[in-house]
């Protein structure tokens, strides 16, 4: 098996590293929310999420370009790219599935009806994501994309006679127009005039998302198709792509919760930022120092970090500690700054534990089953 930091590019370690640290960030707003100022605060929780998923359409989009111009595009090859794909992420999913499923049955507490659900990523296609397990609603969208567009691709591919480089380019604007649309629309029929029930039913479910993974694949596009274009200015559009991603803090910080803005732009706004700052990014291929290890630790260990991070440490772990911590302080910030320090070292030490442990030797597996 290769080593961790093996043909990894550094930029978008960059780029995955920072998006679970404002993940981490923004979570762990939640053990200090009484002492700090919300506003100044969230004006640094940047949407990490959307950064991964313009990322895994980068990345993933790259995979599918390259089965499809290389080889012939069989059922075969779609196997083996959902095979590799699942490995790399259905195991852990179901692993802390199953975990806090058993975590919440010890400590007796109440199971969704919509349980079943998670095992097929149900959960928030359509719907509002349930309360349990509440950061999974990211790995369904990723999922489904995962399921569904080279499905797609594998028909048309086969069916049609469209060469392939257009038939790709097709999918994809046809994919960012329809969300976009289909977003707009969803929101004039529910009438969404407020951040939880657009964070519900816009931000959170599955079709209202595919468009944020799919300004990804168009940067992969760009880059298998036109690499000269790809890298030509670069730094030219990483700063207007650096700006637009912190738009919709700042729209926040000014204004709070702004119906046109959220409803209509700030997801387009910031998968479309995440996307300029790609080319610069992505040919950023290597760095040396203390800043550059602790990058590449963080993204090596990014899935299962977001995977622990909430429900099991801030949910389960900390509220069980808090009784102990309790015997030693009677300080409501003292108590609170522990917490939140408990919280990120916990986040990390378990991260390590799953990785090690469970995630790369998945990973071994996968490879493996390739290699046969």
């Amino acid at each position: 098996m290769k080593s961790s930091s093996e043909g990894r590019v550094f930029g978008l370690d960059i780029l995955r590293a920072f998006a679970i640290l404002f993940v981490i960030y923004s979570h762990s707003f939640f053990l200090i929310v009484d002492h700090i100022n919300e506003r100044a605060y969230s004006f640094f929780s940047l949407d990490g999420v959307t950064l991964f998923f313009v990322l895994s359409g980068f990345l993933i989009g790259g995979i599918l370009l390259r089965i499809i111009n290389e080889k012939e595009f069989n059922s075969s090859d779609l196997l083996n790219f959902w095979i590799r794909r699942w490995f790399r992420t259905l195991p852990n999913y179901f692993f802390i599935l199953l975990l806090l499923l058993g975590l919440s049955i010890l400590l007796k507490r109440e199971l969704s009806t919509e349980l079943p659900s998670y095992f097929l990523l149900l959960q928030n296609f359509i719907s509002p994501h349930p309360s349990f397990f509440p950061e999974a609603w990211s790995l369904s969208v990723e999922e489904w994309f995962y399921l569904l567009v080279p499905l797609c691709l594998f028909l048309l591919v086969r069916f049609t006679g469209i060469p392939r480089k257009n038939l790709v380019l097709i999918i994809i604007v046809a994919l960012v127009v329809l969300v976009t649309i289909f977003r707009a629309y969803r929101v004039n029929q529910l009438g969404i005039n407020d951040f939880d029930s657009w964070d519900n039913y816009i931000r959170k479910t599955v079709l209202c998302r595919l468009d944020s993974i799919m300004f990804g694949f168009l940067g992969a596009w760009i880059s298998f198709y036109h690499p000269e274009k790809w890298t030509k200015n670069k730094l030219a559009v990483f700063i207007p792509g650096l700006i637009l991603i912190f738009i919709p803090q700042i729209v926040s910080y000014l204004y709070g919760y702004t119906p046109i803005f959220n409803n209509y732009l700030s997801l387009s706004v910031t998968a479309i930022g995440t996307f300029l700052m790609l080319p610069l990014l992505s040919n950023y291929r290597s760095a040396k120092g203390i800043f550059a290890r602790f990058i590449r630790f963080v993204s090596i260990h990014s899935y299962a970090m977001y995977l622990v991070n909430f429900s099991l440490v801030q949910l389960i772990i900390i509220p069980s500690l808090t009784t102990t911590i309790l015997l030693f302080t009677s300080s409501h910030l003292t108590l609170s700054i522990i917490r939140y320090i408990l919280y990120w070292l916990l986040t990390f030490l378990l991260s390590m534990l799953l990785y090690r442990y469970f995630e790369k030797p998945m990973m071994g597996l996968r490879e493996r089953f390739r290699s046969r």
